[in-house]
């Protein structure tokens, strides 16, 4: 049962393609009971607001242990596309427990030099992982905060970011459906992000 439990860690935390995750050892490598976590990160696609060239990555906590589990979306290898935006499914198994979205990071490029950023800390967002459920978290979609050149009198990306949060459970559901399909019979939980300020998802603080 062990190594089941091992090969499942693997086998979604590497499927999202596109996606790079980082959950700390004393979390990958837990005994106890898992759940998954599911959501979608995305960029919106026209200019001059465009975040494609703007790397965002969740940073997440788990409540107990303090340990920072990292998600970001570090290529374009669409799940869904619109004329406006794109991205892609990010799912995860974690240990059953509470989780905070402590912050986001933003790493992008104002087309002179890279950029980095990112929110407030403690953001507040509380997340609750069950066992044999996906807890869905809603899609994040990046884009670029607007910057103007006084001598070009043109706008464009500053590479500074915010992000728009929302909930697309019903297609964020059928690309884990067909992600996962061995999976699809667990519940799909929408899980409100208790205490988060959407306001608050964008560049506050320069690193």
């Amino acid at each position: 049962m062990r190594i089941v439990l091992f090969f499942t860690v693997l086998l979604l935390s590497g499927c999202s393609r596109g996606i790079a995750v980082n959950v700390p050892d004393p979390l990958s490598s837990s005994d106890t009971q898992v759940g998954y976590l599911a959501g979608s990160l995305g960029v919106t696609t026209e200019w001059p607001s465009t975040g494609k060239k703007i790397i965002t990555t969740l940073n997440i906590r788990h409540v107990a242990s303090n340990e920072i589990i990292t998600i970001a979306r570090v290529e374009s290898v669409p799940d869904f596309e619109t004329e406006q935006l794109e991205g892609q499914l990010f799912t995860l198994t974690l240990p059953v427990g509470q989780y905070e979205l402590d912050s986001v990071s933003f790493k992008g490029n104002n087309g002179v030099q890279t950029v980095r950023s990112k929110s407030e800390s403690d953001l507040g967002g509380m997340i609750t992982i069950s066992p044999n459920q996906v807890t869905y978290i809603g899609q994040f979609i990046t884009s670029s905060l607007i910057a103007k050149s006084p001598l070009w009198n043109t706008q464009y990306p500053s590479g500074y970011a915010k992000i728009q949060h929302d909930y697309v459970l019903d297609r964020d559901k059928q690309i884990f459906d067909e992600q996962f399909p061995e999976l699809r019979a667990l519940a799909f939980i929408s899980e409100p992000l208790q205490g988060l300020d959407p306001q608050q998802l964008v560049s506050t603080i320069l690193e």
